[in-house]
């Protein structure tokens, strides 16, 4: 008797381990307690979401897609690094609807004990009049004040990218979003330069930009003809989506992209695993809380010169992916 209950205890064990390898192996949708109740403005579509369960960040599901990418020839502001408009076909992919937070970073920072460079290095770049080196500043004294909901600042490519490693498993992989997949996310399928349209005094509505309140403190500045309320960051999700469910992807601060950045990257079309990864400079996109007009639209592409950039106005979100 006593040899029967043990094979039975060793093949019950036996059995659930097996089950468990093989549920970490091949994930099933349900496993991710998707949820498609969500529906957007201006959108008849409902988006399936995923909240990650320890950062409690939500992830949009956005379906395997072509779409236009770049800026035509008569697009206001228009730089010639966007052109030639070209066809871009993506995977499914999945994209966090806001910014990463404060809050959100402190997590990773908990887990791992890890030091962003900015705070092994002892500096960041700063902006009072001037950008400039600012001796101690890094995500948790960013030169100006925020709260956990605000999108974390001072990371550089490196420091954004090790989140992503920290929160990718055997059954999800986490990253940068390519510069092909920011830009179909931001557009969220409109042609228009900017998401909610071609109307400049509509941009504080949606994104939060240099207005007319920073003009105050800064009277040189080229501004947007309205005012979102926000000198420097605001909270996240703090203004109107685009149609995607997504927010800031215009505005609040500049977003780190997987892509390093070349100057004719449309005439010759290249995916990020074609390109050296020790290449510089390297793609930033959407704009921030400081950008005029011409850097807050959907196709603008602008770079930074080195992995180790960090700023007060430049943060980042995350794609995942599920492994096969």
């Amino acid at each position: 008797m006593k040899k029967k209950y043990f094979i039975a205890i060793y093949i019950f064990w036996v059995s659930l381990l097996i089950y468990i390898f093989f549920r970490l192996i091949h994930p099933t949708t349900p496993d991710l307690n998707l949820t498609a109740s969500t529906q957007f403005e201006k959108s008849n579509q409902a988006f399936i979401t995923w909240v990650e369960p320890y950062t409690n960040m939500t992830f949009v599901q956005l379906p395997k897609s072509c779409f236009d990418m770049g800026s035509p020839l008569n697009e206001k502001d228009r730089g010639d690094d966007e052109g030639p408009v070209h066809s871009v076909c993506l995977d499914t992919f999945w994209i966090s609807n806001t910014e990463v937070t404060i809050e959100q970073f402190q997590k990773f920072i908990h887990e791992t004990n890890y030091k962003t460079q900015a705070e092994t290095e002892g500096f960041s770049w700063g902006y009072d009049g001037k950008w400039r080196k600012r001796s101690g500043y890094h995500w948790k004294k960013p030169g100006f004040e925020q709260a956990n909901h605000h999108p974390v600042v001072h990371v550089t490519y490196k420091d954004a990218m090790e989140m992503a490693r920290w929160l990718s498993g055997l059954r999800r992989r986490f990253s940068l979003p390519t510069e092909a997949q920011w830009e179909y996310a931001c557009r969220a399928k409109t042609k228009s330069g900017r998401y909610f349209g071609n109307d400049i005094y509509k941009t504080c509505e949606y994104a939060n930009v240099a207005d007319s309140s920073i003009k105050k403190r800064y009277p040189a500045w080229t501004v947007h003809p309205c005012n979102d309320t926000f000198l420097f960051t605001a909270p996240v999700a703090s203004l109107k989506p685009n149609n995607f469910g997504l927010f800031d992807m215009l505005g609040n601060v500049w977003e780190w992209c997987l892509d390093p950045y070349v100057h004719q990257a449309y005439i010759n079309p290249q995916t990020p695993t074609n390109v050296k990864r020790d290449q510089t400079p390297v793609v930033i996109r959407g704009g921030s809380w400081y950008s005029r007009p011409k850097f807050v639209r959907c196709a603008n592409r602008d770079y930074v010169g080195s992995f180790d950039r960090r700023s007060s106005d430049l943060g980042f979100r995350l794609v995942m992916h599920l492994r096969d």
